[in-house]
């Protein structure tokens, strides 16, 4: 296993802690969370999964659109574009999700968006096409990250810029992620290659290298985080789940090159696959089989 920049395991870790369960329900999955709102998956007992939602009040909700045959892996995110960063009246807060053929999460997927407001699904049909297959989508002011799947020869993981601010379509590289995450202009992503799993963050434009956070590891990345300067993911196992965090990086650096990395002083419990922060930390909840846990304090 390699992770770029070899990880520091501070002295003196702390083992997993029993963190608040905050929103009680079995089954929780994908944890997403911005702008005070939470999305995940849940599993029904018909064996489908619906979306459920906490508002920035405190109130859950099981929005009124179909059921899923497979785990949901939202991501919540402002539409709207440019202009929305500095006029509040016309954000747009969604979660954005993708709905598949049957039980599969890569086959036969659209990426579809639910205002947070309204309550309103909608298909993006700007990302649709009848040949491949769109799917982890993720999206910040206006700007999409989602991978295309399918036998075509334009297969990889692509970033959107809404008309607002250019309507460019882009595609990023033939890697295929797993999951992704954005920020106004970078994504990152999880990916397996032959050589193993990996992390790497691109710019939206399409410009330039990728950045390498992690390649050649051995057991898959879970749950990218991403800010302006700085990327964090999970990596489960047996006995704890690991959170592994870059170092700072520069706005301005573009080049292919390995970043520092080092593995946060507190684990999350087994069983974790997923967590997700905000605007002020990296990772804030988790989802585990019991409900919604804060991390107290955030992991920054």
């Amino acid at each position: 296993m390699t992770v770029t920049g070899a990880p520091v395991v501070a002295a003196g870790r702390r083992p997993p802690t029993a963190h608040e369960l905050e929103t009680p329900g079995l089954g929780a999955e994908n944890i997403a969370s911005a702008a005070g709102w939470q999305a995940w998956s849940t599993q029904l007992t018909d064996g489908t999964h619906r979306l459920r939602l906490r508002g920035p009040d405190g109130t859950v909700s099981t929005p009124a659109i179909g059921a899923f045959d497979a785990p949901i892996d939202p991501a919540i995110g402002t539409r709207g574009g440019a202009d929305a960063i500095n006029t509040p009246a016309s954000r747009r807060l969604s979660a954005v999700y993708s709905r598949c053929a049957g039980a599969s999460q890569l086959q036969g997927c659209d990426v579809y968006a639910l205002d947070l407001t309204t309550q309103v699904e909608t298909k993006v049909t700007a990302l649709a096409t009848r040949a491949y297959s769109e799917a982890a989508p993720s999206l910040t002011f206006g700007n999409w990250s989602f991978v295309r799947r399918g036998s075509g020869p334009r297969t990889g993981t692509y970033s959107y810029l809404e008309p607002s601010r250019s309507g460019r379509l882009v595609r990023l590289t033939p890697t295929m992620a797993r999951e992704t995450a954005s920020t106004q202009g970078r994504m990152a992503l999880t990916y397996r290659s032959s050589r193993g799993f990996g992390v790497q963050i691109r710019k939206a434009s399409g410009q330039d290298g990728a950045l390498i956070a992690a390649s050649g590891l051995e057991s898959e990345p879970t749950s990218p985080q991403i800010t302006r300067y700085r990327v964090g993911w999970l990596e489960p196992g047996p006995a704890a789940t690991r959170v592994l965090l870059s170092d700072r990086y520069l706005g301005s650096e573009n080049r292919q090159f390995p970043l520092n990395v080092h593995e946060a002083p507190r684990t999350l419990p087994a069983g974790v696959r997923s967590a997700a922060g905000d605007a002020s930390a990296l990772f804030t909840r988790y989802a585990n089989a019991s409900g919604i846990h804060r991390i107290d304090p955030a992991i920054r």
